[in-house]
């Protein structure tokens, strides 16, 4: 759940997706302190795992370095690698702990899986930093429910880019609490049987103020975002 401060009713939570990714490179401390800057209410982010064991939070699997020096799966890399490596912003590839460490308290990270197998490595971090609110999600929707069942009580969601047939037969079996769908494939009609099932209806990734409007007066409850700052103030100013 959000820890979003001074919410105005009717204003969907604003989720920063990787970051306000339109201002700084996606997936980096800049692009995530940006978004803390514009107000954002949470902070979404892809993570993979090193091959000693870290997690490192970068889109692709395959991570390639300002030089085109390297160009190897995460997996492959010890974190010392990829901890030197800078990308072609300049930026350095953050770590998962970083990433919690520079949020705190100030929003929800939601953290999408995107590595198979690296369950417990999501657990432990979520256990170092308590303070933190996280939520876990994931396209393969066994990643959150194992990862919850390491770390009890967490928040998970399941990630979709087709309409389902029946998407209460996905959520309940899950015991997920939020729907992460494509935004060109909500109507008002899944808005209403999600939230009848008790979860939450996340939009993702809403870059048009008009359907982000659109998606506001139906009811969706957070709208993942490129703009945070922007899509915030069309729909506060609406």
């Amino acid at each position: 759940m959000s820890r979003r401060r001074n919410r105005v009713p009717g204003i969907p939570e604003i989720i920063a997706h990787r970051g306000a990714s339109r201002e700084c490179r996606e997936n980096t401390l800049q692009a995530f302190a940006r978004a803390l800057a514009l107000g954002a209410d949470g902070i979404e982010l892809d993570v993979h795992g090193t091959q000693d064991g870290v997690l490192v939070v970068h889109h692709d699997h395959v991570i390639r370095s300002a030089d085109g020096a390297v160009s190897m799966p995460i997996a492959q890399l010890e974190s010392s690698a990829i901890a030197g490596l800078r990308l072609t912003s300049g930026d350095p590839v953050p770590t998962l702990d970083e990433v919690l460490e520079l949020v705190g308290d100030q929003a929800t990270v939601y953290v999408e899986v995107k590595a198979p197998r690296v369950e417990p490595l999501v657990s432990s971090a979520i256990a170092r930093h308590p303070h933190v609110d996280v939520a876990v999600h994931a396209f393969d929707h066994r990643i959150p429910v194992d990862v919850r069942a390491l770390s009890p009580g967490l928040s998970i969601g399941l990630l979709s880019a087709s309409y389902p047939l029946d998407v209460r037969a996905m959520l309940l079996p899950a015991a997920a609490e939020a729907y992460w769908q494509h935004q060109e494939l909500i109507d008002e009609a899944l808005v209403h049987d999600v939230q009848a099932a008790g979860a939450r209806l996340i939009a993702w990734t809403e870059n048009s103020a008009p359907h982000a409007r659109q998606l506001a007066a139906w009811g969706v409850d957070a709208l993942c975002t490129d703009i945070p700052g922007e899509i915030r103030s069309a729909l506060e100013g609406q």
